[in-house]
């Protein structure tokens, strides 16, 4: 049963969760949606005499799927704060764990974590707590429940609600570096809580097909679905040949504060440290998961302060990290699905004000045209080809994204909408509806126009001096044509020219390694699938 309500529908008039809300967690006014899931998880949690644990009787069981920044944790903190018995709830992250536990103490709720690396006399003193009621929200990740000692410790404390947050971990991160995702199917069984939710900001339709499959194992639930859009966002790609230009180019001109999203931590890094030699005077960070947790503290707290930072991040800094004035999202390359994207997009803008999401596509792969991708939602019958099966989904949902970044007349806003499964809206911002999406880079062209007036002229580095202004050649047509461009930038824009077909270069003896213009794969040559 799915659903959906108006976000500008009225507020009902005051009542004991409103004024909860209110006095303990500083929240003037609840969305309908909010007190529809708050009501419903309490109507489990309150039904004294109505629910059994002992016996087969399953658990209310419920997908709740809000856009970023629309107030999750509000919906299990309040029931967490009426209601005496256990909360349970799972976090992705260590540091989301922490900043968690850190927002709820200073709001004067009792908040415990359970975690690894915890010695017995701290775990006893936990456990201790929460049986004598002294602190009744726990806070943990499916690793943790993965011990089969501590998963029999909490069985015995009568859990009322277990709350999975960031759900669209199970699917995204379950079937490829966190196999303990997919024990938390087995983890609600044994614990056998009143009620159970997943939250999530964003699910496709195969993204809630499998989380069905892994937590529910075929139960019935209800899913509470709000409208995804987020009409504050402007959505952008802008391609080019070379990636580094392309970044600073972006991070420069826009608004701030801003995070850059890069694929790996080493890439993190680079980026960071990049950005400072050629942008000097950028208040720039990088976080990733590999830091010490007083360094991630550190540039947590710079960042939350800051009105013009920069930081590079990979996919460990965003989830439940609550900034509200990011101002731009920038991708360096495309996630690996559309799920991703919008999750890390979301961070901007959650103050509700004008932000940007922009994509940058340096001469990413395409899909040849005559190559198929099998539908996402298919599922294998045959368990031996669960891996495959699994593999091609993957591959397909990072495919939608590939597709997203290299096409140039279909709006973005309903590009992303439609991936998801969502209904169509009217677009609030996109660059293709806007008239200003670009498909090539303009300085960009420069090179292939320099190689075609001056076939078999240039190699490699001769081409790159011409193109920078350094070569003794200025009367030469084209002479300087990128002096704008660090040496670096050219170089690489002319070995993507060479990826991508637009140059070629020649064999022989006579003309060996001589540059000549070639014919670049369109990039717009494949309607997007929705």
């Amino acid at each position: 049963m799915e659903h959906e309500f108006d976000e500008a529908a009225l507020s009902p008039p005051d009542d004991p969760v409103s004024a909860a809300a209110t006095d303990r967690l500083g929240i003037p006014y609840l969305y309908p949606y909010q007190r529809f899931v708050v009501a419903g998880i309490l109507d489990c949690l309150q039904a004294d005499g109505q629910y059994d644990a002992s016996a087969d009787q399953p658990p209310t069981c419920q997908i709740v799927i809000l856009p970023t920044g629309a107030g999750k944790s509000l919906c299990f903190q309040l029931p967490a704060i009426l209601n005496p018995g256990p909360t349970v709830v799972v976090y992705p992250l260590l540091g989301l764990m922490a900043d968690q536990e850190r927002r709820l103490q200073s709001q004067g709720i009792a908040c415990l974590t359970l975690r690894g690396g915890m010695t017995a006399e701290e775990r006893d003193r936990l456990f201790a707590d929460l049986e004598a009621g002294r602190a009744n929200f726990l806070i943990t990740n499916p690793e943790t429940l993965a011990n089969p000692p501590l998963l029999e410790r909490l069985a015995g404390l009568d859990i009322g609600h277990f709350v999975i947050d960031e759900a669209h971990c199970v699917a995204e991160w379950g079937d490829s570096f966190r196999p303990a995702y997919l024990e938390l199917g087995a983890c609600i069984q044994r614990l056998k809580p009143r009620v159970t939710t997943a939250f999530t900001a964003t699910a496709s339709p195969a993204i809630l097909s499998r989380l069905v499959e892994v937590l529910f194992a075929g139960a019935p639930y209800r899913l509470v679905s709000a409208n995804a859009d987020r009409p504050n966002l402007r959505y952008e790609v802008r391609c080019g040949l070379s990636a580094r230009k392309l970044l600073r180019d972006a991070v420069r001109a826009s608004a701030k504060p801003l995070i850059v999203f890069v694929p790996s931590r080493s890439g993190c890094e680079i980026t960071a440290r990049d950005l400072k030699v050629r942008l000097p005077g950028l208040d720039v960070k990088f976080y990733h998961a590999g830091l010490e947790r007083d360094e991630k503290t550190t540039i947590e707290q710079w960042f939350l302060a800051s009105r013009d930072g920069v930081l590079c991040a990979t996919c460990a800094y965003g989830m439940g990290m609550d900034k509200p004035d990011i101002r731009t999202i920038i991708h360096a390359a495309a996630p690996g699905s559309v799920e991703a994207y919008l999750q890390e997009a979301g961070r901007a803008g959650r103050d509700g004000r004008e932000a940007r999401a922009i994509l940058l596509n340096a001469g990413q792969t395409r899909r040849p045209a005559n190559q198929p991708l099998g539908n996402p939602g298919d599922q294998a019958a045959d368990p031996a080809d669960r891996s495959a099966s699994l593999m091609a989904l993957a591959a397909a949902r990072a495919q939608v994204m590939q597709d997203y970044a290299s096409q140039h007349s279909s709006c973005r806003r309903s590009y992303l909408l439609r991936a998801l499964g969502a209904p169509d809206v009217a677009c609030a911002g996109c660059d293709v509806c806007a008239g200003g999406a670009v498909g090539q880079d303009p300085d960009g062209s420069a090179i292939r126009a320099v190689v075609s007036r001056h076939r078999r002229r240039f190699t490699l580095q001769t081409a790159g001096a011409f193109l920078a202004g350094s070569a003794a050649q200025p009367r030469l047509t084209g002479h300087g044509a990128l002096s704008a461009w660090q040496s670096d930038e050219i170089d690489e824009a002319l070995q993507a020219g060479l990826k991508d077909g637009s140059l070629v270069r020649l064999g022989g003896r006579l003309w060996k390694n001589h540059l000549v213009p070639g014919r670049p794969a369109p990039l717009d040559r494949f309607t997007p699938r929705h």
